[in-house]
């Protein structure tokens, strides 16, 4: 039977990764708390996270795949992005054999101006491709389905609860998402890690459109009435952050908001039959959606 090592195993995008995976193959996964929720024969802890790779390097090597979930999303220290999203990721690599696929779980803001985030998880794509391994990178897009309360889980919980939809505004022009739930990017890496396919460019996991808040909140009245929108200027809440004035989110939050972003998930449609649903139609659906962002 063939071995995959997963990192991030704990999180609950690693978990359900880990489920998907358990019917075809042993799995290693690396994490730093004891115990997963899933409970197999076939699944082996490496206990300690990405600062002990090294550590397991032989049980690491023992894997045809890894597939490289482990990173810090929101953090107030910005070296704390770089440490483990980039260097850890350099170490991680430092221990695979030539021939292993390797699986980079990346963002969608994966990006030189992205901020402290983007930028960490855009150098630690550069890693990634500068190593020679055969390789696939998947640029999530925001990710429901969770138990997080982070990035649009957060949106659409404050317009549940004060019947307010924030629209965040860039130099006039609303700001776009375009969601997808965790069980569609689970599988997505799931079938990626199954059948590999070495590609230069990455993977965007988007949904088919995206969409302002002023057009999920239509969606949203079905459920939540009344509800008003709010427009809030980015540059505002930056000029607030100036000012040292607290704020419910981490600061490079703003930047993942303004930065560009492909939208094109073609790709990952022809390679791993990535076909979302659309968020609209879940959010008309459900009454609480739970949402995390990648």
């Amino acid at each position: 039977m063939d071995t995959i090592f997963v990192t991030g195993g704990s999180s609950s995008l690693g978990s359900s990764v880990i489920r998907g995976l358990l019917p075809g193959f042993r799995i290693l996964a690396s994490t730093h708390r004891s115990s997963l929720m899933t409970a197999d024969d076939r699944l082996e802890l490496l206990q300690g996270g990405l600062e002990k790779c090294r550590d397991h390097a032989s049980s690491i090597q023992t894997a045809q795949v890894i597939v490289h979930l482990a990173a810090v999303t929101h953090s107030d220290d910005e070296s704390h992005y770089f440490h483990v999203n980039h260097e850890l990721t350099c170490r991680l690599l430092e221990v695979c054999r030539p021939e292993q696929h390797f699986v980079l779980v990346s963002s969608q803001c994966a990006h030189p101006q992205g901020g402290p985030y983007g930028r960490s998880k855009w150098l630690a794509e550069e890693a990634v491709r500068s190593s020679g391994l055969p390789h696939t990178i998947l640029r999530p897009s925001e990710i429901y389905g969770s138990t997080g309360m982070e990035g649009i889980d957060a949106l659409i919980a404050f317009a549940r609860k004060r019947h307010l939809m924030v629209d965040f505004r860039d130099d006039g022009h609303p700001v776009r998402y375009s969601p997808v739930s965790l069980d569609e990017v689970a599988a997505c890496i799931v079938k990626s890690a199954t059948f590999p396919v070495s590609s230069s460019e990455p993977y965007a996991l988007c949904n088919d459109l995206a969409w302002t808040a002023s057009e999920m909140a239509v969606a949203l009245r079905k459920s939540i009435r009344p509800l008003a929108i709010v427009p809030v200027p980015v540059r505002l809440l930056r000029g607030v952050a100036r000012l040292r004035i607290p704020l419910p989110f981490k600061l490079d939050q703003l930047d993942r908001l303004t930065i560009p972003k492909t939208q094109d998930n073609s790709p990952a449609k022809r390679d791993f039959g990535f076909h979302p649903r659309s968020f609209l139609s879940y959010l008309a659906e459900t009454a609480s959606p739970n949402c995390i962002e990648f």
